[in-house]
């Protein structure tokens, strides 16, 4: 009978492509962590020697760069593997992960996923699309934050977090702020303007509900 374990791995993209022994390795062989709200999953730099999932909670890819300035690079919800790029190129992580709400992740060995990777041409397939998906958007977002408007950045950050989310945003406007490139201020401002709009709403809470069909229509306006 399969573990609880083996039956998340099974749910998550690239590991529903293994069979059903090496699922169950890889559950025996993983491992589970839990971090409070703030704290660093791992820093930018640091050797890599685990791929990780989000099991519950949210983490955050960040880069600090002079001055205090920081981005964010990618968000990782519930179900999402991160930083399983250092498994292929055996280099440091890239970036500092960090657990934005209260977070419980599973860690897989790298050595592990490498070894697989090399053994399973449907799991390397499927592990190389998701690696793609990542670098296309990291670059696609670098090009927003370049030649846009920051009302352009923003909305685009709104459509891409309605995808990982569905309507209701759960990030802050600091978050969203270091997502599009742009000041706290310039969130706010850009977000209460969308609001007057009639194109995301807030009922007083820190989440924002975005209408995605509006949203995308006003984007082409722009």
């Amino acid at each position: 009978m399969q573990s609880e374990r083996e039956r998340f791995l099974r749910s998550v993209v690239p590991f529903d492509a293994l069979p059903s022994e090496e699922l169950g390795r890889m559950a025996e062989l993983s491992f589970e962590k839990d971090f409070k709200k703030g704290e660093t999953v791992f820093l930018e730099g640091t050797a890599s020697h685990t791929v990780w999932i989000v099991r519950e909670g949210r983490v955050h890819m960040e880069k600090f760069h002079p001055g205090g300035k920081v981005s964010t690079t990618c968000v990782m919800a519930g179900g999402e593997v991160f930083c399983c790029l250092p498994a292929l190129d055996r280099k440091a992580y890239p970036a500092t992960a960090i657990a934005k709400t209260e977070s419980k992740v599973l860690g897989i060995p790298s050595q592990l996923f490498s070894e697989l990777m090399a053994k399973y041409p449907a799991f390397s397939q499927r592990a190389l699309c998701l690696f793609c998906d990542r670098l296309r958007h990291v670059e696609e977002m670098g090009s927003c934050h370049t030649y846009e408007s920051a009302e352009r950045r923003v909305v685009d950050v709104l459509l891409m977090l309605e995808k990982k989310f569905g309507p209701e945003i759960p990030l802050t406007r600091e978050e969203i702020a270091e997502l599009a490139g742009v000041t706290v201020e310039t969130a706010i401002r850009m977000t209460s303007l969308l609001k007057k709009k009639k194109l995301i709403s807030s009922d007083g809470k820190r989440s924002l509900r975005v209408d995605a069909e509006r949203l995308h229509t006003y984007l082409e306006s722009l």
